[in-house]
């Protein structure tokens, strides 16, 4: 290491201390994985996640924005435990039950940089974050030795599974790399086979535009057709390649429940008590006020309406069609489209729709009440 006494056993004390499952050092350029980004971007399969190409070369190359970085402190928590759903039904994926990770992880990073400093090492000398710098988090932790990379293009652990939080460090230290994980997927297949919408295209080729964990979060607007009964009860997030994955037996915390799970981990007020006509109906003073602290509003309360209306049809509820009716009347057209959506899964001659088709201006929702009542 240079420009520092600080050895690398010190760093990874304080690193476990601060509460980091897992501690690796690596390079802090992705490597070979920045060329198989481009091509993922050249080939559109980001969908409507533009920042990814404005910021590419930055991405692909940190000194870009930080001249003089050397290495990675790759670090990751495992979060697995028992699946995230609401009241009576609606998942979300596990990483969202609890509190909202770009905080807690995030405090957890600005601390190890805070404790380093004190430590040594020199101050405003390091870049941390997780899902805040321009960096490819998983080609960090896979050169750094904290797992391998899937077929799914998820890291897998082969100490702790699949469910990992990652974050990092960059500084312009020459740390000793360590090297890479033991373990690969072999002849595994499982996560391309589970997958409800084929986003998998290919071993280590994930098509965005069909990952429910895109679908649902960071797609605005309608969500095609063919994909909304691929979604089935998933609210937020999709866990499927990760609950097949073989490797989830290896979490430490899959079977840890309740006031036994870390406090950031535990399960957010919206998971224990909300339903799914409840966020179908929520206002917006009512999401301000208790969806703060959860990943969830990542999707925005138009999208977590539109993802409810989704659930609830393919759950084919009829307890719900009061709620559903409502919504064809929303100032919303997303969500009113899905939710004519949704009433046409569940009675596709419900007199509503004719009612709706009546006075909607929108040619959008128009075509999606025009379908539902072909459905009868």
């Amino acid at each position: 290491m240079s420009n520092s006494k600080l050895s690398a056993d010190s760093i990874r004390s304080i690193a476990h201390e601060v509460g980091f499952d897992l501690v690796r050092f690596g390079p802090a350029s992705p490597g070979d994985h920045a060329q198989r980004f481009n091509e993922w971007l050249d080939a559109g399969r980001h969908g409507e996640m533009d920042y990814l190409v404005k910021n590419r070369d930055r991405i692909v190359d940190p000194q870009q924005w930080r001249p003089g970085v050397r290495s990675s402190i790759s670090v990751a928590v495992d979060y697995s435990g028992p699946q995230g759903e609401l009241q009576g039904g609606g998942r979300i994926a596990r990483y969202a039950v609890g509190r909202d990770y770009h905080r807690w992880l995030g405090k957890r990073i600005t601390k190890l940089r805070n404790q380093l400093e004190h430590a040594g090492l020199p101050h405003g000398s390091m870049t941390g974050g997780t899902d805040a710098v321009p960096v490819l988090e998983r080609a960090l932790a896979v050169r750094s030795g904290i797992g391998f990379l899937a077929k799914s293009s998820m890291v897998i652990s082969p100490t702790h599974g699949p469910y990992l939080q990652l974050a990092e460090l960059l500084v312009p230290e020459d740390l000793p790399h360590d090297a890479a994980a033991s373990g690969t997927c072999g002849s595994c297949t499982a996560c391309l086979d589970a997958c409800p919408t084929d986003a998998i295209v290919a071993p280590f080729q994930v098509d965005s535009r069909r990952c429910l964990s895109y679908t649902t979060i960071e797609q605005r607007g309608f969500v095609d057709h063919d994909l909304r009964e691929a979604q089935g009860e998933w609210l937020f997030g999709c866990d499927i390649c990760l609950e097949v994955c073989p490797f989830t037996s290896k979490s430490k915390r899959r079977d840890v429940l309740g006031i036994d799970r870390p406090k950031d981990l535990q399960t957010h007020q919206v998971v224990e008590t909300w339903t799914l006509v409840d966020v179908l109906e929520m206002d917006e003073e009512r999401y301000n006020a208790e969806f703060v602290g959860t990943a969830m509003r990542r999707a925005k309360r138009s999208g977590m309406r539109r993802n409810a209306a989704t659930v609830l049809g393919n759950r084919r509820e009829e307890s719900a069609l009061p709620a559903l009716v409502a919504a064809l009347g929303d100032e919303d057209p997303v969500v009113r489209g899905h939710s004519a959506w949704a009433i046409g899964r569940i009675d596709a001659r419900h007199p509503s729709l004719q009612s709706a088709l009546a006075k909607e201006g929108d040619d959008r929702v128009r075509k999606e009440l025009q379908l539902a009542i072909e459905r009868a």
